[in-house]
C-alpha cells in the first residue's frame, strides 16, 4: 500500500527502501529483459545503471556488462551489488573444497 505499482505486481517502494534508490527495478524483470534482449556472451550497455540490477542480471545470465552512472552514491551501491553477484557465481562454478580430502567408506 502506498507504493507505485509496476508491471510485476510489486510495490516499487519496497525496493527503494532496501536499495536507497527512488526507482529500482525488480531482479526478475531485468533477468527477463536481458535474456530476451541479448545472447549469452554479448555485451549489454546500461547508460543509467542506478544500483546495478541490469549488471547483476548480466552476470547471472552470462553476458558482459558496461554500466554508466552519474551519481557516485548509486555507482558505489551498483559496484558492491555486482561484485557480490560475481562472487556468488564463482561459488556456484567452483564450490569450496574441503580442507581434508574425505575417502568414503566402501562396503563390499
Amino acid at each position: 500500500m502506498g507504493g507505485r505499482p509496476n508491471s510485476w505486481d510489486q510495490p516499487v517502494n519496497d525496493y527503494a527502501e532496501k536499495l536507497d534508490h527512488p526507482c529500482p527495478k525488480p531482479m526478475g524483470m531485468m533477468n527477463w529483459l536481458v535474456e530476451r534482449g541479448s545472447l549469452a556472451g554479448e555485451t549489454v550497455l546500461d547508460p543509467f545503471m542506478g544500483t546495478g540490477t541490469t549488471g547483476m542480471a548480466c552476470i547471472a545470465l552470462g553476458r558482459k556488462f558496461i554500466g554508466i552512472e552519474i551519481e557516485p552514491k548509486y555507482f558505489d551501491i551498483a559496484c558492491k551489488r555486482i561484485r557480490f553477484m560475481v562472487e556468488q557465481q564463482k561459488q556456484m562454478l567452483f564450490p569450496p573444497v574441503a580442507d581434508t580430502p574425505i575417502q568414503p567408506y566402501l562396503e563390499f
